[in-house]
């Protein structure tokens, strides 16, 4: 039976990185960044992890987080101040990838610097440490391992990521300012140029009356036919009541007001 496995860069604990981050604002004020730590595909050690085998009920009991996996070891040997955590974080599965929620320590001055290179894109990925479970890998035809079950054991974030994918997404915060009302312009643009193309339409369809319509109007002798079809007929004020700049300024205040729920 194959014992356990874990990786670093030095081959003794696995180190994988985010493949996206995004920040978001949460309930209370707090500022949580949400990464996507790992997904099933190969890694830069030739490696696939199942999303679906990840374990983490342990790291969530004592989620911290670490910047570079610098966990203090080190510090031991060397006679330096042990790095504390930056923060905490929550791992979770949602669809096809490991997703980490990083709440980083506003308290401490070095976990705030860290939090501010990653609010300006400095710092873009997040990197996990986990453990192989025995009898829960193969060699895959890379040469690296094909795992169906491995524990979470650290989250970092990290300055050098080893995964290709490891970029930042960007969220809805860091949108530019006038967003809304560029989308809002976009939407009169295609309101106006849909509204030219029915106008036209019409115009066509006036100029060449359609021959039941005459063979009715030549039958159409009784008073009370000739009202029914009036009614039957759109009012033009109706059809003509529809403003595009009205639309898109309702479509801008509904967004706005969208998006302010989201954050709160």
């Amino acid at each position: 039976m194959t014992g356990p496995i874990t990786r670093s860069l030095r081959l003794s604990a696995v180190r994988k990185d985010a493949a996206t981050l995004s920040a978001v604002e949460s309930i209370g004020g707090r500022r949580v960044f949400k990464f996507k730590a790992s997904d099933g595909d190969f890694d830069r050690y030739s490696d696939r992890l199942n999303v679906k085998g990840w374990r983490v009920d342990g790291y969530n009991a004592n989620g911290v987080v670490l910047y570079n996996h610098d966990d203090g070891a080190s510090a031991s040997l060397t006679g330096a101040e042990p790095q504390l955590p930056i923060g905490k974080g929550r791992v979770y599965v949602e669809g096809d990838a490991l997703m980490v929620d990083i709440e980083f320590d506003d308290e401490d001055e070095f976990a705030k610097k860290v939090e501010r290179k990653v609010s300006k894109g400095i710092l873009n990925a997040v990197s996990v440490r986990y453990l192989m479970l025995p009898g829960q890998y193969r060699q895959n035809e890379r040469g690296g391992y094909d795992c169906d079950a491995q524990e979470l054991l650290e989250v970092s974030v990290v300055t050098i990521p080893g995964n290709s994918r490891a970029v930042r997404s960007k969220s809805l915060d860091e949108a530019p300012e006038d967003i809304v009302e560029r989308i809002a312009a976009r939407v009169v643009e295609l309101l106006d140029a849909r509204a030219e193309v029915k106008s036209t339409d019409e115009d066509e369809q006036k100029s060449e009356p359609d021959e039941e319509d005459i063979e009715d109007e030549a039958k159409s002798t009784d008073e009370e036919d000739v009202e029914d079809e009036q009614k039957s007929e759109p009012d033009e004020d109706e059809t003509k009541g529809f403003n595009a700049a009205d639309a898109a300024k309702s479509f801008v205040e509904a967004f706005k007001g969208y998006i302010r729920g989201v954050k709160e």
